[in-house]
């Protein structure tokens, strides 16, 4: 049975998912908008449940979510869990710049759809110049409105993308507001760990919450950090990963081998799924373009784009040349989830 938002809330680090997929949007049709492919969406999740992934965020960056309209968004979210999707918990992401009343009518529709966990990040409608209280106060009343619909809450961060970023002391001063207490994790997709993950970890009012990596290539030294910072020695580092969209079984490895504390073995599974991120990076400042995964996965193109061929062969050719076959057997397999898309006779050479 899925974990209910009453469990989060009350054991955040011990029920809260070890890794969460930051969903791929599945599209169809023709620019300059595409839509949401509503039967490949419901198929892309349950064989994300199926490979054996514990949760699902929908409406990420990772998907857009984004660039979505209000009214895509619920679309999206009626759509997810519409899917059969196992004990995979949903997740959704909302925005603050869609103001209070929008975001309570997506938090009815989340509640009534039965996701515990509602997910908010601060708004693009902030000055870059804005203080921790000015972010705090913004994301105050969609907290306050998630806690009165029942829902566990996470705390989001990527300024890479949208939004501003969010720092411990706002985290912090968020726990003492209306509803404070309902919130469960915080998700940190920054490029400078010791400037993000580091001190949410450390942050003494953060102790009893789940810090969960977004950026990947810190993801190794976020799970060796999980356990330094809790009483208990508990794992408080979880993930919610893009990458694992387009590499969910190398990412199941990767935890095993964390759980078992096999340090070298993540490293060297990482230093692949590394690999595959910089081929979608143009610029190795920014977060990588996981949307040519999606479309190489045959889940179709980006909402408002094209993936080129060029932007495939680049990916192709980190996968044909990573040093170990297993990681290359793991991520081709993971591509190839769905087993029908454009380049599932490549993707299959790539599993023998």
């Amino acid at each position: 049975m899925a974990l209910s938002s009453a469990e989060l809330i009350n054991d955040p680090i011990g029920c809260y998912p070890q890794a969460t997929v930051a969903c791929f949007d599945p599209s169809r049709g023709e620019l300059p908008r595409r839509q949401l492919d509503e039967v490949r969406t419901q198929a892309f999740l349950e064989r994300l449940a199926a490979a054996g992934a514990p949760a699902a965020l929908i409406a990420s960056s990772t998907g857009q979510g984004h660039l979505r309209t209000v009214h895509e968004l619920a679309a999206w979210f009626r759509c997810a869990a519409e899917a059969s999707t196992r004990d995979m918990l949903l997740m959704g992401l909302l925005r603050p710049e869609d103001g209070i009343d929008a975001n309570k009518r997506l938090l009815d529709l989340l509640a009534d759809l039965q996701y515990p966990v509602a997910f908010v990040r601060p708004g693009t409608d902030l000055s870059r110049q804005a203080s921790d209280e000015q972010v705090s106060d913004s994301l105050a009343p969609i907290i306050a409105a998630a806690a009165d619909r029942g829902l566990a809450i996470g705390l989001y961060s990527i300024s890479d993308v949208s939004g501003l970023p969010l720092s411990a002391g706002s985290a912090a001063q968020l726990l003492g507001c209306d509803g404070g207490q309902h919130i469960v994790a915080v998700k940190v997709t920054e490029t400078d760990y010791e400037a993000s993950t580091a001190r949410f970890l450390a942050h003494p009012a953060l102790s009893r919450l789940k810090i969960v990596q977004g950026w990947d290539p810190h993801l190794s030294r976020a799970l060796r950090d999980g356990r330094r910072f809790d009483g208990e020695g508990r794992q408080r580092s979880g993930i919610t990963s893009g990458l694992m969209s387009l590499a969910v079984y190398q990412y199941l490895h990767i935890l095993d081998a964390a759980a078992d504390e096999n340090w070298d073995e993540v490293a060297a599974a990482q230093d692949s799924t590394d690999a595959i991120f910089r081929s979608m990076q143009d610029d190795p400042g920014h977060f990588a373009d996981l949307q040519r995964a999606k479309f190489m996965m045959g889940l179709g193109h980006p909402l408002t784009g094209q993936v080129s061929d060029d932007q495939v062969e680049r990916v192709f050719e980190a996968l044909e040349h990573l040093p170990r076959n297993a990681d290359r057997q793991r991520i081709a397999r993971s591509l190839d989830l769905m087993g029908d898309g454009p380049f599932h006779d490549r993707l299959c050479r790539l599993q023998g």
